[in-house]
């Protein structure tokens, strides 16, 4: 990762966006990296139109996932849970692999992470969390 990018993603980390402290129990889904020991839960609510209206989320991780929690909480609003199905496995195709780019915006944070192997389960784990969370597909 790049220092152009390091202060973008410690900026996410030290005011994540969507970070909350839930009641036991409210979690549409959670998730854990047992290689580091962070751990995510996250909860949805929706529009009436079955659009992301919020993702909140409590989480006890590294600056890594803290910011890809961040960034994904915001990023998610409005979509539909087909929307973020297509997201979340294009972010998934990428993140290692061929990188973000200019439209992902600030996830271009990402690129070069394949430098820290151990660092793109962090990354992954609010998608982890995400997947566990969505309503079945209808089909």
């Amino acid at each position: 990762m790049s220092t152009l990018y390091q202060a973008a993603l410690l900026a996410h980390a030290k005011n994540p966006y969507g970070a909350t402290t839930l009641a036991p129990g409210v979690e549409d889904g959670e998730a854990l990296n047992t290689g580091c020991g962070d751990e995510i839960r996250v909860a949805f609510s929706w529009t009436p139109e079955q659009c992301l209206e919020r993702m909140t989320y409590e989480i006890y991780g590294c600056a890594v996932s803290m910011a890809a929690a961040s960034m994904v909480a915001r990023r998610l609003e409005g979509k539909t849970p087909s929307e973020i199905r297509t997201m979340a496995a294009a972010f998934a195709d990428r993140i290692g692999r061929t990188g973000f780019e200019e439209e992902w915006g600030e996830f271009q944070v990402f690129n070069g992470i394949e430098r820290y192997p151990a660092r793109i389960h962090c990354a992954m784990l609010v998608w982890q969390a995400i997947e566990h969370a969505l309503p079945p597909s209808k089909g």
